[in-house]
């Protein structure tokens, strides 16, 4: 009997660690709210609010120490650019042929990411810690998006190749998100949990030029039409769905020395077990 007690002992005491260890203020779970939006060939330079959407996650964050965490998070974000749009403020300088062009695009964006962040004061793991702190934190993500055309979401742009290209893009691409923040932590009563408030800004760093589905060149578009049909010809040269002549095959239709770019701005809130226990 006595045998059986202490291998029961020996099994549940490093149990007991382990649930003291979850409960002991290194556990969060959050969610982040705020707009999205992209930089890449169709924006031209500047970002206008008809560009940004609203945009959600949720993370699990685990806290190594006051300085240093782990953070998981599974965002969905909304992205777009419009040739029209960004063009006919750039014509008002008399500076631009972008509305011309007429390109345009939206894209839905699933992201999972894990990023290490890194707090500049000690933050929130003991009770001696500071309750505000700014942030920095970096990582690896991989997200997937699908382009259409903004003006009619029933077209895949994707599905049209537009530029003609020998091997289709994929769908599912890794990013390098980088960003900052601000955090307040609210103590409630001692071996309890707390809310944490913040605002923190996201960029992703892509390694692809087609979130907007616009990389190169011109495709031919008598070609393009005598093999595919007029619908692919016209949206690879939009322009033409305004009436306008074709672009002449090999014309540059994006930047392919600049890879494209989604950012989030947002609120976080989320929620810390046992804040306070000192160790």
């Amino acid at each position: 009997m006595a045998c059986q007690a202490l291998l029961g002992l020996m099994i549940l005491h490093p149990l007991s660690l382990n649930a003291q260890k979850w409960f002991a203020g290194r556990q969060e779970m959050g969610v982040c709210l705020g707009m999205s939006g992209y930089m890449g060939d169709l924006t031209h330079g500047s970002t206008t609010l008809d560009q940004l959407h609203p945009s959600a996650a949720l993370y699990h964050r685990y806290n190594f120490s006051g300085y240093f965490s782990m953070r998981n998070q599974l965002s969905y974000l909304s992205i777009s650019g419009d040739d029209t749009r960004q063009g006919k403020m750039l014509m008002d300088n008399g500076t631009s042929h972008y509305a011309y062009r007429n390109l345009n695009f939206q894209s839905n964006v699933v992201e999972y990411s894990s990023m290490v962040e890194f707090n500049f004061h000690s933050f929130g793991t003991n009770a001696g810690n500071e309750v505000f702190t700014p942030y920095a934190f970096t990582g690896l993500a991989l997200f997937y998006f699908d382009p259409h055309r903004l003006d009619d979401p029933g077209i895949n742009l994707r599905n049209l190749n537009t530029e003609n290209r020998t091997r289709s893009y994929s769908h599912l691409q890794p990013a390098v998100p980088l960003g900052f923040g601000i955090k307040s932590i609210t103590y409630s009563k001692k071996n309890r949990g707390a809310f944490i408030v913040g605002i923190e800004a996201c960029w992703r760093h892509t390694y692809t030029d087609y979130l907007d589905d616009v990389n190169s060149a011109y495709p031919d578009y008598w070609e393009k039409q005598l093999n595919e049909g007029i619908g692919p010809a016209q949206y690879s040269h939009a322009q033409t769905l305004n009436g306008s002549d074709p672009f002449n095959a090999g014309t540059m239709r994006g930047d392919v020395h600049r890879k494209d770019w989604y950012y989030f701005y947002g609120l976080n809130l989320s929620y810390r077990f046992t804040p306070l226990t000192c160790r």
